[in-house]
């Protein structure tokens, strides 16, 4: 009798771990955007163009996730800061895990690399494709993000002494959201690109820029919405980019949908 229990307890055991296991539930949405100039960190990615971009994400009921979204871009190359002059296509694959706390707080951490396809790199310059980390905190309405570069290549960039290694990177995103109505909706972001060293345009060091943003959001419906933003980055970016076309403030407007 006691081992007629002893197996039934782990019977009971073993299929309630296994049921556990198969009741992790996984929810897919796709995502689409029009917008009128891709800014990544304040400096457009589509020489001051258009651009399609788009995606997937599938969200586990455990708080894991992973996902993909991708973007044409097209580098202007010389007087960029960038070591690359022409188009094609960035492709980013992300995946973390995220929750919240029992006073509000939520947070989200995960790795994401960017990748470029078809965007030709010269001789001996560093590659555009980037690995970064990041960690995000959030309450309400207001967000705290710190990513943090793992590979050596860095978006393409080399250092004023030379060197290729830009490890250590970081970029600090805050924002904060606004809700006027059911369906409008104002946002508010800053960002500061921090290199682990300096760069040196025209015989001045940079260690780091910084961006920022004001826009609004109108949701046409659950799936559609409007955003308009102005987007610029401050002096110390415009001098190290050194290239009107990709670092003047405008104002971006992107219709997004998701599925």
């Amino acid at each position: 009798m006691k081992k007629l229990v002893l197996v039934a307890a782990i019977a009971a055991t073993t299929f309630g771990a296994v049921s556990t296991a198969q009741a992790v539930e996984v929810t897919t949405t796709a995502n689409a955007n029009v917008t009128t100039d891709y800014k990544f960190r304040g400096i457009s990615q589509t020489n001051a163009g258009p651009a399609f971009q788009g995606g997937f994400d599938a969200a586990f009921s455990n708080g894991f996730y992973v996902g993909n979204w991708n973007s044409n871009v097209n580098f202007p190359g010389e007087g960029s800061g960038l070591s690359s002059g022409s188009a094609g296509l960035e492709m980013d694959f992300y995946g973390g895990y995220a929750g919240s706390l029992a006073n509000g707080i939520g947070y989200d951490v995960g790795a994401l690399y960017y990748f470029y396809e078809g965007v030709p790199i010269a001789a001996g310059a560093p590659e555009l494709d980037t690995l970064e980390l990041y960690g995000k905190v959030s309450y309400g309405p207001v967000y705290a993000k710190l990513s943090y570069a793992v590979s050596e290549d860095y978006f393409g960039l080399t250092a004023g002494n030379g060197s290729t290694d830009l490890s250590g990177s970081t970029y600090l995103d805050l924002g904060y959201s606004l809700p006027l109505s059911d369906t409008l909706s104002l946002t508010a972001h800053y960002g500061l690109t921090t290199y682990d060293k300096d760069l040196n345009v025209g015989g001045v060091n940079y260690d780091s820029y910084a961006d920022y943003s004001i826009g609004a959001t109108y949701a046409i419906s659950s799936k559609y919405s409007v955003t308009a933003a102005y987007i610029a980055v401050d002096d110390d970016g415009e001098k190290i980019f050194n290239n009107e076309q990709i670092t003047d403030g405008s104002l971006v407007v992107t219709f997004s949908a998701k599925f």
